[in-house]
């Protein structure tokens, strides 16, 4: 379990600029976690929303209050068990809580709590119900930043002028992610970038495309290694759905990403390309497919959720692929899970009938069954 304690050199100069818009938050962090000595505050939003920044910009900005009484914890990989808390620390930050099968570690987070009644603790996760889960006397939510506020943050952190019809190009296609613009900002002032290669990178959604080699490199897609290890996933997938076939329950032994492989096989027996996206933490599409016909190219957003069969697939988690599509421009977006779906989940889909296909374990075991 990593830890680190807060110091003088814990935030850089720049993540202040990168508050633009965030002032309402930084008072409330301020207001709940200083003044009013709340036990539980959370923090959550979608991937690149500033959730972090958000945190350790408040307590770089009150550090003469904290000093040394403030311990993070990277609540990832969740089979290690959480530290002892040390006697003097007073504040503790639980991060990293995003990964989907986080639900799995709610009752070991739970007990943590309670066996430190008389310290304070800021959680920050994507998903909004599984934080809920604690009780937090307060809940920041993160969205997009708007679009005049996401111009400012620019003009804060570029080091070198660009035409405003530049800038409000790079804007828009940021969707106001903080975190995206802080990228786009360091590659324009390393110079590592162009403006017409900046625009041509957002729109590829920086997409990842390389397996990392033992060495530290990328494989290219055209090298041998690539096919081979290619061939390899296809076949290991290919033995993982035929013993699924005969017993679906298999699933449940699965961790999160042999499930979005699994899910990616079966699209491909489906007839579409398949780009399996780079594990992270924070939320985001899982798989991005694309289905080519003589109407048109349609792009798919999807989301693979491996849940516990009693643990259903919440409305927010829905709301948030439905946002993720509208911002992006795609096609439709396909949520797939071993669980099921909320009511409430359920009804907020019927408003994007056109837009989003749930997938859950009942019609996942049909796919499987038409497998090969």
């Amino acid at each position: 379990m990593k830890t680190i304690s807060i110091d003088s050199t814990f935030i850089p100069e720049l993540n202040y600029k990168l508050m633009v818009g965030r002032e309402k938050e930084l008072d409330l962090l301020r207001e709940s976690v200083i003044v009013n000595q709340d036990r539980i505050v959370a923090i959550s939003g979608n991937n690149a929303t500033g959730k972090t920044s958000l945190c350790r910009v408040f307590l770089n900005k009150h550090k003469e209050l904290f000093n040394d009484q403030v311990e993070i914890i990277y609540v990832y990989p969740y089979h290690e068990e959480l530290p002892e808390i040390r006697k003097e620390i007073k504040l503790v930050v639980l991060e990293d809580m995003s990964f989907d099968n986080a639900l799995e570690i709610v009752p070991k987070i739970e007990t943590y709590l309670k066996s430190y009644p008389q310290k304070q603790f800021i959680l920050i996760g994507a998903f909004t119900d599984l934080l809920e889960r604690f009780n937090p006397s307060v809940h920041i939510h993160l969205g997009a930043l708007p679009s005049s506020e996401s111009y400012q943050l620019l003009l804060n952190v570029l080091e070198n002028k660009l035409p405003e019809k530049e800038l409000l190009k790079i804007t828009r296609l940021a969707n106001g992610q903080p975190y995206i613009l802080k990228l786009i900002a360091q590659y324009l002032n390393e110079n590592k970038y162009d403006f017409k290669e900046i625009v041509k990178l957002i729109n590829e959604n920086f997409r990842y495309h390389g397996i990392l080699h033992t060495t530290g490199g990328i494989l290219q897609e055209t090298s041998r290694e690539f096919q081979h290890l290619k061939s390899d996933i296809r076949v290991v997938n290919e033995s993982i759905l035929k013993k699924i076939k005969s017993s679906p329950t298999d699933i449940y032994n699965l961790n999160p990403r042999q499930f979005e492989e699994m899910v990616a096989e079966l699209m491909i027996n489906r007839g579409y390309e398949v780009d399996l996206t780079k594990v992270t933490r924070d939320g985001g599409k899982d798989l991005i497919v694309a289905n080519h016909t003589d109407l048109g190219n349609f792009i798919y957003y999807v989301e693979c959720k491996r849940y516990a069969p009693n643990n259903p697939i919440g409305v927010n988690l829905v709301r948030e692929l439905a946002g993720t599509i509208y911002a992006d421009r795609v096609t439709a977006g396909i949520m797939i899970t071993s669980s099921y779906f909320s009511p409430d989940a359920i009804q907020f889909s019927e408003n994007f009938r056109h837009q989003i296909s749930l997938v859950d374990f009942i019609k996942l075991k049909e796919w499987i069954k038409n497998y090969g």
